[in-house]
């Protein structure tokens, strides 16, 4: 990794077709970064021809596919055989171990060439390979006209370290891809035999600027190859990539995992150049969400604190979600049921983990009662879907100098332990003259109602309130159950979102409906 968190470029190669060598790779930076051996379009057509050859008994290789003339003509006999076959190199046993292992840094292209020069329904599509150390990004291109084939296929190949995060690179190679495209269509750089100097240059400097600035600015000289093209700039930057907000509810808890204070100061000097003092100008609405972030306040309290729509309040959480300045958990209650997932594991055996874990779970960091052997071997013993409150109880927890609240907080958030939600769902609804009635059957009444005349409609439909309102009122201490609760508890929202809506703590909204009966609970 460069120091701007991009990855590091380490090979950047051309790959086209020959027309009587098939794949090639005419230039490299570095040089002779790829492991190529060229062999005449014979010969390899016949090494693979077992393995590409379709039911007629002809290869359908792309060199095949392009012979019969234009590449709009290719696409029937590209669809007869759909898979890409991926071509293995076996390493020569003559070789030395010095001379294996410089090998192995190399680019193996044979492995990929079916990849890296591709049927036609690959063409213009971002495709990723990976062989040996290496991850090959490329865009592969092939563009018409008066050429020996009837088409230019060519392919501008990027190479990383086979675990690098390169999700960051891929609208660079499908630009340099089209780019290239454009200046083949205008120019004729890359069929042009004087186009490989600039081409040559221009690559060597896309490695060097953008490893190093994660941008890069040239202008191609091109005098001698298209006058009309004398001065072609180019301008490529490299921006992260951020993963799409979650949908953010009402019920969710924002959790700083930022510093807001020094990223105010950050954002100040980098759009002014220049230090503000303590007045810094920032975004009025996120100044007064930041304040009430407090890692227990969930979204519906914020709103209400700020005195802003929650609609709104939302968004501004979004922005921050989606710069990874906060993560979302559950409302914390003792009443909560969590179960442990596989990735605890992870724990064991990351030092990283532990010392955060320990750090942020006990008091301020400090030893003495729990270790951290125990305070790891915690997160098996959460299971049996009990509740918080049982949990503690059953391993005697000290929490003098352990923080229950921040365990299951850290857990939650890396993915350790995942939160089991109550679905109340409403069964049979207590009859004011004794016995239950289905829930079911108010509707299907109003269903056989609708097609009687108007009249004994609308007296149905008033018999039918009357009744449900003497129920709840017998059956609620605090008389009538808000018809929207009532539609809620129908198994698709839980305790938690219904809570915050009616704006009451999930123990009242037991007790009611309990109170209110036929309810039954689904834990997922």
């Amino acid at each position: 990794m460069i120091d701007s968190g991009f990855p590091e470029i380490k090979v950047v190669f051309l790959a086209q077709f020959h027309p009587d060598l098939g794949p090639i790779v005419p230039i490299s930076v570095p040089d002779d970064a790829v492991d190529l051996e060229q062999k005449t379009y014979s010969e390899t057509s016949s090494m693979n021809g077992d393995d590409r050859q379709g039911d007629s008994g002809e290869a359908t290789t792309v060199g095949h596919n392009l012979a019969s003339g234009s590449l709009h003509g290719s696409r029937l006999a590209s669809n007869e055989q759909d898979q890409v076959v991926h071509l293995i190199k076996r390493p020569n046993q003559n070789k030395s171990s010095s001379s294996s292992n410089n090998a192995d840094d190399k680019i193996d292209f044979n492995s990929i060439q079916t990849l890296v020069i591709p049927k036609i329904t690959l063409f213009e599509r971002l495709i990723t390979a990976h062989t040996g150390k290496h991850k090959v990004m490329c865009y592969p291109i092939a563009v018409e006209g008066n050429y020996q084939r009837n088409v230019l296929i060519f392919n501008m190949c990027f190479a990383f370290d086979i675990d690098a995060d390169t999700k960051c690179y891929g609208p660079v190679v499908k630009r340099v891809g089209c780019l290239l495209k454009e200046l083949e269509i205008g120019g004729k750089l890359l069929s042009n035999p004087a186009g490989q100097r600039p081409l040559r240059r221009m690559m060597q400097q896309l490695v060097t600027k953008l490893n190093t600035h994660g941008e890069y600015q040239i202008e191609l000289d091109m005098r001698g190859i298209s006058p009309s093209l004398a001065a072609t700039g180019v301008s490529i930057k490299l921006f992260p990539h951020y993963e799409s907000p979650v949908d953010i509810k009402a019920y969710h808890v924002p959790v700083r995992i930022i510093d807001f204070g020094l990223a105010r100061l950050k954002s100040a000097q980098t759009v002014y150049q220049t230090h503000m003092g303590d007045d810094i100008i920032w975004d009025l609405l996120l100044e007064r969400v930041i304040r009430c972030i407090d890692n227990a306040n969930h979204v519906a309290r914020i709103a209400r604190l700020t005195q802003v729509r929650e609609e709104t309040v939302i968004l501004a959480l979004k922005h921050l979600d989606y710069y990874g300045c906060i993560t979302l958990v559950d409302i914390f209650q003792f009443s909560n049921v969590y179960e442990v997932q596989h990735q605890a594991m992870r724990m064991f055996d990351n030092a990283w983990l532990q010392r955060e874990c320990y750090s942020y779970v006990t008091r301020d960091g400090e030893t003495g009662d729990i270790s951290m052997y125990e305070l790891i071997g915690l997160f098996a013993t959460v299971r049996d879907r009990r509740s918080v409150a049982e949990w503690i109880i059953e391993n005697r927890l000290n929490l003098k100098r352990f923080d229950v609240r921040r365990f299951v907080m850290f857990g939650v958030m890396y993915g350790f332990l995942r939160r089991v939600y109550c679905y109340p769902i409403l069964r049979t609804v207590s009859a004011a003259g004794g016995g239950e009635v289905p829930a079911e059957s108010g509707e299907t009444d109003n269903d056989q109602s609708s097609t009687t005349d108007g009249k004994s409609a609308d007296k149905d439909s008033e018999t039918d309130d009357k009744t449900k309102s003497t129920a709840n009122e017998a059956a609620s201490p605090e008389g009538v159950l808000e018809p929207r609760v009532l539609q809620m508890i129908d198994g698709t929202h839980h305790l938690d979102e219904i809570s915050v809506i009616i704006d009451k703590d999930t123990l009242a909204l037991y007790e009611m409906l309990e109170a209110h009966g036929g309810v039954e609970y689904l834990y997922l």
